[in-house]
Order: structure tokens, then sequence, then C-alpha cells
């Protein structure tokens, strides 16, 4: 997609035709200058949302001069004798220039400038693994479904039809974790490791009283063989235990740490 964008910066500057990004999800959410940065393209005009406003309604225009200035009349002042210095473009909506949502989005700005990047870093990071951890859980159940995520976003896709999958998500409300079927999640920054580690265990345990209740289809478990000895994914040596490898790449088996949440430990079995 990178090459692409990069045509299309091209041929409009080209043309003399506007490149506009939409970034509403991925402004200052992915990196502080948005994915204009991440892919190095700068765009004539964009659009803000969400993040900006800090969990207020908001909605914000930004770009060149020569596109910007027929919105907003040019560079003028409240206050003073200025006043645009053309026409001014009417636009509306019920919370346009919302001083509310003015404060919240001037301090919103202000705090991610003073975090710089690492703020978006380890939200980045916070999102991987999430995505990582939950992707390996769901592959050793064989369950038709995977974790897509970029950056802090990350969200569920069942890869085939599911009756009732939007069971997964009642459950984890049960367990005191709310995601809205079908929609993205966001990591924000008051989100802890241990809130993490509690999501990830109510999306497992969601997930396996699923598979115990005969929601998903008859899953298929690999055996592997490794020096002459089997290891049947059927038939675990003590109940819980799961299939994964090793350091050396090897298939073993591993039972959950009762101490540390989503860490297991290897079972030795000579």
């Amino acid at each position: 997609p990178t090459e692409f964008l990069l045509k299309v910066r091209e041929l409009t500057e080209k043309c003399g035709a506007a490149l506009i990004f939409d970034e509403v999800i991925t402004g200052f959410r992915m990196h502080p200058g948005g994915a204009q940065s991440l892919f190095n393209i700068k765009a004539d005009i964009a659009s803000y949302g969400k993040v900006v406003g800090a969990g207020l309604p908001i909605g914000v225009i930004a770009g060149k001069k020569e596109y910007m200035d027929a919105l907003d009349g040019g560079n003028w002042n409240y206050g003073d004798q200025s006043i645009p210095e053309i026409g001014v473009t009417y636009f509306a909506g019920t919370f346009v220039r919302h001083p509310l949502a003015l404060a919240a989005a001037k301090a919103s700005l202000l705090y991610m400038k003073k975090k710089g990047p690492s703020l978006q870093k380890s939200l980045n990071e916070k999102g991987k693994l999430i995505a990582d951890t939950l992707n390996e859980e769901i592959s050793e159940r064989g369950l038709p479904l995977t974790i897509t995520n970029y950056g802090s976003l990350w969200r569920s896709r069942f890869d085939e039809e599911i009756p009732y999958s939007e069971l997964l998500f009642t459950l984890m409300r049960e367990k005191g974790i709310h995601i809205l079927d079908g929609f993205p999640c966001f990591i924000s920054e008051a989100m802890t490791n241990n809130d993490i580690q509690k999501l990830i265990k109510a999306y497992v345990e969601s997930l396996d009283e699923l598979i115990a209740a005969g929601f998903f289809p008859e899953i298929k478990k690999e055996s592997y063989s490794e020096n002459n000895i089997v290891i049947d994914g059927n038939n675990p040596p003590i109940e819980g235990a799961k299939i994964g490898k090793d350091r050396n790449g090897n298939p073993a088996w591993f039972l959950e740490s009762k101490e540390r949440v989503g860490k297991f430990i290897q079972l030795n079995l000579n």
C-alpha cells in the first residue's frame, strides 16, 4: 500500500489535485504524525477526530494554507482589528467550536506533545502483545478465528460463519471485560499490564467455555512424534495441559502457571 500511496501523491501533485487523508483512526494513535509519518507522505488535507478530543465529540480538518484559507478566510485573529482576507466557507454542526471540546483538544495535544512518540510506541506494543498472545491460544485450539491488529487497534475476526459467535463477548462481560461484538478495540494509556492479562485470561476462558459447550465445529488436533514419543493433542497427560513448542522448537506439553497469569510451564514427562 505504501507504493500505491506514493504514486497517488505523485499523480495528485502533477495534476494539481488535493490529496486528502482520513486520519480519524490513525491520527495521533499509531504515531504522533499519523499515517502520513508512517508512510512518509505529506497530504494536502487531513481529517482527525476521536483521539484529539480525548473522549469528547470533535472533528478536525487540517491542511495546507491554500486549502484551509478557503474555510477560515485566511490569517486573522479574534479580539483585534484583523478580518478574514477572503470569504469564509459556512459550515456548522451540533458541537462545532464547542468550548469544552476545544479545551479538551488543546490539553490532549499538549499532553501528547510532551510525551512524544514513546506514548504511541508503548500502546502499539500492548496491542501487538494482545494480538500475538490470543492468536497463539486460538491456533493451539484450531479455531476459525483471527485477532487482527494495527498498532493499538485490534479486533476479533471469525474466519467462517459460527452460529452464536457473539456469545464469546457475552461470556467476557460476565468476567468483567466489555467488548462490543463486531467492533474494533483500542488500547488506552489507562490500561495497565494487569488489565491486559485479565483481558487475555477472560478471552481464553470464554473461548474454552464455547468449545466445551459445542459451539465450535469439531476441532482436529495434530499428533506429533519426537524421538519415537507420540504427543497426542486429544490426550493431555494432565488435565488442562496444552501442546506448544519448547526452546528448541520441539513439541511439548505446557501447563498454565497458577502464580503468573498467561504464563505456561513446560511439563517434564521423562
